[in-house]
């Protein structure tokens, strides 16, 4: 093939391209299929032909590779501009894919970093307050540390994803939610109104606490995002109450309602997170996520318009730790 079909009969374009054609050949040879690699080639009349290599591996009887088998077919301008922008497509995918992995490497050594120094403050004499800003900074680097850990959003889109089950105070959460837009706050002068029971800061709950705080964390920060500015607000109000099932466990069914006043998030920003399977923007692939983790957790979101505010409403039912939780109203 090389030398005598494709160098005496056929000349291909140069070195370079005789290099390529001996390569796919010798990976088919070694077991590595090719298919439709791009071929270029002078017929015997010296006519300049565009083609497509495919090279399978050959075998004998006992699956023993014995060589190759080569099939070449004459592309069309439309199928060769086709597979052109899908290798595109998949060498920017490849690249993206290199890109995340590296930030999900370099990151972990600052959140060690994160976590040594809260360990060594951990130590110290601490007041209460300081205690609850400890407190929050670790549960904030747990949800950096779980999200960099499960990357992988096929599991989310599938169902697969392995929940976490353990008993947190709910009032933690809330806390390490508020602390992850506050400079948001700031930065757009908008007020946050906080509308939440006493008794949330001691009520103890069962579930995965990262990915609660994760999910009610970005529907937070997408409301403030969009909340008018300046001189807007936005308000969290958290209403709990015990549910006996009738399998008698006792849950604790919690209402999450995130409001502000004006038209809110952007409508393609809400289709994203409700219908989309290919989004527009990078907030609403993340609300999508967040949706379908919460749905997950056996939970719902629902996104209201009013005439004068829109507001986020969201529904879970927690498990009351064994011990009992304290009584809510």
């Amino acid at each position: 093939l090389v030398g005598e079909i494709f160098g005496s009969c056929c000349r291909l374009k140069g070195p370079d391209a005789t290099t390529k054609f001996m390569i796919v050949l010798h990976n088919a040879i070694g077991g590595q299929d090719t298919d439709k690699f791009p071929f270029s080639f002078f017929d015997r009349n010296g006519k300049y032909v565009q083609a497509l290599l495919t090279a399978n591996k050959r075998v004998n009887m006992e699956g023993q590779i014995i060589g190759a088998f080569c099939f070449i077919q004459i592309a069309s301008p439309e199928l060769q501009q086709s597979l052109r922008v899908q290798r595109q497509q998949e060498k920017k995918c490849y690249s993206q894919m290199k890109e995340l992995a590296y930030i999900c490497q370099e990151i972990k050594s600052p959140l060690n970093g994160i976590r040594f120094t809260n360990s060594l403050l951990e130590a110290t004499d601490l007041t209460e307050n300081q205690k609850q800003y400890l407190e929050t900074s670790a549960a904030c680097e747990r949800q950096m540390s779980k999200i960099i850990k499960d990357v992988d959003m096929e599991n989310i889109e599938d169902g697969s994803l392995t929940l976490e089950k353990e008993e947190f105070f709910l009032g933690s959460v809330i806390d390490a939610v508020v602390s992850q837009v506050m400079l948001l706050l700031r930065e757009r002068f908008v007020q946050l109104i906080r509308d939440i029971p006493e008794e949330i800061k001691t009520l103890t709950v069962y579930g995965d606490q990262v990915r609660i705080q994760q999910v009610l964390a970005d529907f937070l920060l997408n409301m403030v995002r969009y909340a008018p500015s300046p001189d807007g607000w936005v308000e969290i109000q958290l209403r709990p109450s015990m549910k006996q099932m009738s399998d008698g466990v006792t849950v604790v069914h919690i209402e999450f309602r995130i409001a502000c006043p004006g038209e809110g998030l952007p409508p393609e920003l809400v289709q994203d997170m409700f219908h989309s399977s290919k989004w527009v923007t990078q907030e609403g692939l993340g609300l999508s996520m967040c949706r379908k983790i919460l749905k997950h957790m056996n939970g719902e979101i629902q996104y209201i318009r009013e005439s004068e505010r829109c507001y986020f409403l969201i529904i879970l039912d927690l498990p009351a730790p064994k011990g009992g939780s304290k009584s809510v109203g």
